[in-house]
Parts: C-alpha cells; sequence; structure tokens
C-alpha cells in the first residue's frame, strides 16, 4: 500500500498540473474572446436585449453584475446553409449539450427534482427549439425566443435571480457573425442585512464560469466551422 506521503505527493503534482492546464487554456481563450463585465445597476438599455428581466432589478434597489463575452467569426468559415437562424439553433443545441457533461451540471443533476434529470440528456435539448418554457439541465429555462437569441431563466431557490443569454449579431457588412454569451444575476439590497453575495462576485466561481462560457462560445464557433468543412458548404 502506498504511503501516505506518497499519495500526497502525486495528488500536489496532479492538482499544480491541472492548474496550469486551465490557468493556460484561460490565458488562449483571452486572446480569441472579447470580454466584459459590469458590476453595480444595470444599464436601462440591456432591457432591449433581455426583456424578461424583472423593472425593479434596473433601479437602484438592485445589485447586479451583467457578464458578456462574444467570439467572432468570418462568414465565409461557417456554412452557406442552412441560414443563420437555423445554425443558430444547432450551436445552441451542441453547447446545451456540451455543458450538460461539465461537473458543475453533474451537481445540479443532484439537486434537481428527478423528472427534471431527464431534460440533461442529449436527446432531450436536440429535440428543442428551444421555445418558451423548455427546460435544459435542470434549470435553464427559455424566457424569451427570437430568430437570433435565447434568454434562460436561472431557476435557482433564494434571493439571486438571473439571466442567460445565447444570441447572435452580425456585424461588417454583414461579413463577420458574432456569438454572444450574456450572464446577469442580481440581488436585491438589504436594507437592515447584508445583502447577498452573487456568485461572480467570487474569484474562483468567477473563473470557473468564465473558462466555462469561453470554452463553449469558442468551441461551438469551431463546431459550426466544422460543419462547412465536412459538407463543403452546406447541410
Amino acid at each position: 500500500m502506498p504511503s501516505f506521503r506518497t499519495v500526497s505527493s502525486i495528488l500536489i503534482v496532479t492538482s499544480s498540473t491541472a492548474i496550469t492546464y486551465f490557468y493556460l487554456l484561460h490565458r488562449t481563450l483571452q486572446t480569441r474572446i472579447t470580454h466584459d463585465s459590469h458590476h453595480g445597476s444595470l444599464s436601462p438599455s440591456l432591457s432591449t436585449t433581455i426583456q424578461s428581466i424583472p423593472p425593479p432589478v434596473f433601479t437602484d434597489d438592485y445589485f447586479s453584475i451583467h457578464d458578456h463575452a462574444s467570439r467572432h467569426v468570418p462568414r465565409s468559415l461557417l456554412p452557406n446553409q442552412p441560414p443563420p437562424e437555423e445554425l443558430f439553433t444547432l450551436l445552441v443545441r451542441r453547447n446545451m449539450t456540451a455543458f450538460a457533461k461539465f461537473p458543475q451540471a453533474w451537481i445540479l443533476r443532484l439537486v434537481v427534482p428527478a423528472v427534471a434529470r431527464k431534460t440533461f440528456g442529449a436527446s432531450h435539448i436536440h429535440a428543442l427549439n428551444f421555445d418558451p418554457g423548455d427546460v435544459v439541465c435542470g434549470v435553464y429555462r427559455v424566457e424569451e425566443r427570437t430568430p437570433n437569441k435565447v434568454v434562460f431563466a436561472l431557476l435557482f431557490e433564494g434571493p439571486v435571480g438571473g439571466r442567460l443569454v445565447i444570441r447572435y449579431s452580425e456585424a461588417d457588412n454583414h461579413e463577420v457573425m458574432v456569438y454572444h454569451s450574456e450572464t446577469v444575476m442580481w440581488t436585491k439590497k438589504g436594507s437592515e442585512t447584508k445583502r447577498a453575495v452573487l456568485p461572480l462576485e467570487r474569484a474562483g466561481l468567477r473563473f470557473l464560469h468564465e473558462m466555462a462560457a469561453w470554452w463553449l462560445l469558442d468551441s461551438g464557433v469551431g463546431y459550426l466551422e466544422g460543419l462547412r468543412g465536412s459538407t463543403g458548404g452546406c447541410l
């Protein structure tokens, strides 16, 4: 049987290697992802993009975080067919299926009701068009759906509310597609007690969020580019 010192040494080396890997991956993704984050009161202009955020959240009574990441890709690198809105649905299906395999999702499986566990399955996710009311990975319910956008409500109990937004826009005279991943979290400021701390205020959780959001965005675009390469430009 290996000694405690041997086991400890192996764990330290393994942990150090993992930390180094994730640090370097984060740095690499940072070169391809455009990212910004705002803490405080939400900008009123955000209500045009995310219409399902309750109006009181935009007041000074709430503390919020708006985290936004985007990835640009030349239109020429994407399939000519199907049209952008159908490619977008493929992207959301692929990304939510990938997320369902993340450690965060496995933790969610343990806390959601048994009936909700089917929403983690690939067959469930790939059958969705992400219409309002659809639920993915137990805690993500579609609140808004347009051809270029899906807005999920975060179904967490407690004082924290939130939205996850996946959308796309076009730039440079439609020559560039921009894919966006946005997370909004909020909590009411307490008058006599301290307000709740949002998950994205914690350095460790913020790092894990960035790793997941950025990797899904970057690899999702790579997935769409791969569709063009495997089909000669059309699906």
